[in-house]
């Protein structure tokens, strides 16, 4: 699959919420309480996302045959706050390429950042430590979500660090 990455904009917070609401049914939604999904959809609805979008230390989208099949929105340099990619459109390569792509923004645009952390659902953990992040905390729950706190220490790589943290 051919993607395209482009900074979001408010201009396609329409459709990138689309996506964000079609992933998260899949493939969050089920864990968490009906209350915290419907704040969760209500937070990514087109014209709170084009606020998040607007304020946000990096926003990317992946593109493919015109429409968005992932969005990474980090409201800082520090944290991943979205990191989504379309149900159709898994096991492409499409995450990874954001989150890669990231990192080089990171590093040219804010040396300084040492670590990102992020908030993983329970179905997103294996994917988040194959990027290299380890969770910081164990599972847990707040008002109705369930997560786990992980962290990627971006010096690893260059280091040739390897985190032995069993899965």
């Amino acid at each position: 699959m051919q993607t395209t990455l482009c900074d979001a904009s408010q201009a396609n917070a329409e459709a990138v919420s689309e996506l964000i609401h079609a992933s998260f049914s899949v493939l969050a939604a089920a864990d968490w309480d009906a209350s915290a999904r419907a704040h969760f959809l209500e937070e990514s609805a087109p014209r709170a996302l084009a606020t998040a979008i607007t304020s946000s230390a990096l926003a990317l989208v992946a593109s493919s045959a015109d429409r968005p099949v992932g969005i990474l929105l980090m409201p800082s340099p520090r944290l991943v706050a979205l990191l989504f990619v379309h149900p159709d459109c898994l096991r492409h390569g499409i995450g990874t390429t954001l989150w890669e792509a990231a990192r080089s923004r990171l590093a040219a645009d804010h040396p300084e950042v040492q670590t990102v952390e992020l908030n993983a659902t329970p179905n997103s953990v294996p994917f988040y430590r194959s990027l290299g992040f380890v969770p910081i905390s164990m599972e847990f729950s707040f008002r109705g979500c369930r997560a786990t706190r992980m962290a990627c220490w971006l010096p690893a790589r260059s280091r040739n660090c390897s985190v032995g943290i069993a899965p």
